[in-house]
């Protein structure tokens, strides 16, 4: 009772009583809380689409399919800008170093190419145990695939040589010395300030420069200045023997013309000295529309191989007959400061989407900053990130979310697993083929049943035709434009989800893949080797002339020392079953060895 009463009479406790900052600051946690769930069930909801899927596809893709949204919006972008924002502190606490030693830098790059000399040559005294391969990791390469069948191999790591080492703005043919490792991203903040590039200045900013040397590179400058390799003005390779050679056009023509396409099978490559060519502040831009595949295909021959062509050419192709032709040149200044486009602000739509516009007004024009000009494909992956991110060319998620960038290639394949990334393959397409111009109206129309994919990339290439030395693409004399030494092919490209597989029904990628290869090779084109190919060794080589190649292994003493470019290309195991197409082969006598 007592103790009741001492209860009773005790003084009543002091509400506690939360400051107004305090308040707010609950208030704006629980208002961001709720914002944070709206987007994350918004984006869950947009994956739905995934429920579209074939119920052939393993449980495991569709999960990821239906969830791709929100992994990539809360972890594949985040960690891209983290990547991005460390890649270029790395840059800013380089770059002066860099200025500095531009030219003095022989010395730091023979003590590491030394690195890799020393290694080669053990690797000789060891009996060259097993073939030579880089140390890069799969993932970061520019590929579709998650192996490059680099199992069994001795790895050599490369990725110390990424510096440049010189710029020579001076000379009657300006050109850029580096080291194989430095990316396209690097390369074009050295030289932008500079008012000048790269003459074929491949745009995605994570690829190297090797990587583009040893395999291959093209722009919408191609019509004019051919592929990447015709830039090149000169090679360093540590052989298979450890040996340091340079190689020019004029010092060893049959080996500088066999190590483009050849994928590091000759040798690795340490340095290379490249043309660069000066720009200007502005690229004028003209928007052309064409109603059929038919007149894309006359109005691209004709623009590609006039004289005075367009300094940049390039068509989107937006269904079966419609297509936007643009043609660019470059200006000191816009003549009309109201038709400027700053293209890649992040707040902007997606250039392919902005280029749409330009159908239902029947053509255009507009000034486009230089700069932006040439990574105008960038923040939506050409036209990939809306299977990604359905809302991603919303204002909304432009504004919140598109200064982030877009997700990083490399990052995708780091999170795909075996069974994801061969479930991918037969929903998802990533293809090339670079044919004869002539033969565009044909390939439009083959492409819409192969893929039924939209928008498709029209990339025209100069392709040069110089008897044996002509390499891995070597042009039939029928392709070439009349009187000329070269002809002009177009790559096309088709890239997203078939429209079976919208559709909810199977699509048969081996079949569509190897009529695409099949009908590529027998008019004189050839395949782009990143993409998922589906074609034997034998069919490969049928493809790709590999005369000069098997030459240069020979004199090198490569044959046992590095895998050839299929050993590379090829799917990884359990993508695609071509034992009876193998079987066939041998029967008749043609099989090769992968």
């Amino acid at each position: 009772v007592l103790a009741a009463q001492r209860v009773s009479h005790s003084p009543a406790r002091p509400k506690s009583v939360c400051s107004p900052r305090a308040a707010m600051l609950d208030l704006l946690c629980r208002g961001l809380g709720a914002v944070f769930l709206a987007v994350f069930i918004i984006s869950v909801m947009a994956g739905s689409s995934a429920g579209k899927l074939s119920k052939d596809f393993p449980w495991q893709f569709r999960l990821a399919a239906q969830f791709r949204t929100p992994v990539l919006m809360f972890v594949v972008v985040p960690l891209s800008f983290l990547r991005y924002v460390r890649t270029q502190w790395r840059l800013r606490s380089r770059r002066e170093v860099l200025r500095d030693s531009l030219g003095k830098g022989a010395e730091g790059h023979k003590q590491r190419v030394a690195i890799i000399v020393d290694q080669v040559k053990q690797w000789n005294d060891a009996g060259r145990p097993r073939p030579l391969r880089t140390a890069r990791k799969n993932w970061e390469a520019m590929s579709t695939k998650l192996s490059s069948n680099k199992d069994n191999c001795h790895l050599v790591p490369t990725g110390h040589l990424n510096f440049i080492l010189d710029v020579d703005t001076t000379s009657e043919t300006p050109s850029i010395t580096l080291e194989p490792a430095v990316s396209m991203g690097e390369i074009q903040d050295l030289l932008n300030p500079l008012g000048f590039a790269l003459e074929i200045n491949v745009e995605m900013e994570s690829i190297t420069i090797g990587g583009v040397a040893m395999g291959f590179g093209m722009e919408v400058n191609s019509h004019r200045s051919g592929f990447f390799q015709e830039t090149v003005l000169e090679y360093e390779l540590v052989t298979s023997t450890g040996e340091v050679v340079v190689v020019t056009a004029e010092s060893d023509p049959d080996l500088f013309y066999a190590l483009p396409w050849s994928c590091g099978s000759l040798g690795f490559l340490t340095r290379l000295k490249v043309k660069i060519i000066p720009t200007k502040k502005f690229v004028h831009m003209k928007y052309r529309i064409t109603r059929s595949p038919a007149e894309l295909c006359r109005v691209m021959t004709e623009l590609s191989e006039a004289p005075d062509s367009p300094f940049f050419l390039e068509a989107t192709v937006y269904s079966k007959n419609v297509a936007v032709l643009q043609m660019g040149d470059f200006v000191d200044s816009p003549t009309d400061p109201s038709k400027v486009n700053g293209i890649n602000w992040w707040w902007k739509p997606f250039y392919f989407r902005w280029l749409e516009n330009f159908i239902d007004k029947d053509g255009g024009e507009e000034f486009i900053p230089y700069s932006h000009y040439t990574n105008r494909f960038t923040r939506s992956i050409f036209w990939e990130i809306e299977d990604m991110i359905p809302f991603s060319n919303h204002p909304l998620y432009r504004f919140f979310w598109g200064w982030m960038g877009a997700p990083e290639v490399s990052l995708l394949k780091l999170f795909q697993g075996p069974v994801i990334r061969r479930a991918s393959v037969y929903a998802h397409a990533v293809q090339e083929s670079i044919m004869p111009v002539r033969c565009l109206e044909e390939g439009l129309d083959n492409f819409d049943g192969w893929y039924g994919v939209y928008p498709l990339l029209v990339f025209p290439l100069r392709v040069y035709d110089r008897g044996q030395r002509s390499g891995f693409l070597t042009p039939q004399q029928k392709h070439l434009a009349p009187g000329k030494d070269w002809g002009i092919w177009v790559d096309l490209g088709a890239y997203g989800a078939p429209r079976d597989v919208k559709a909810g029904r199977n699509w048969d990628a081996k079949r569509n893949i190897r009529n695409m290869e099949h009908w590529t090779r027998d008019n004189g084109g050839w395949q782009a080797f990143y993409t998922d190919m589906f074609c034997t060794h034998h069919e490969f080589r049928q493809m790709f002339n590999h005369a000069a190649l098997d030459k240069a292994r020979e004199r090198l003493r490569c044959v046992d020392a590095f895998p050839l470019p299929y050993t590379k290309m090829k799917p990884e195991a359990g993508i695609v079953d071509l034992k009876e197409e193998e079987e066939q082969e041998k029967k008749a006598g043609l099989f090769v060895k992968g």
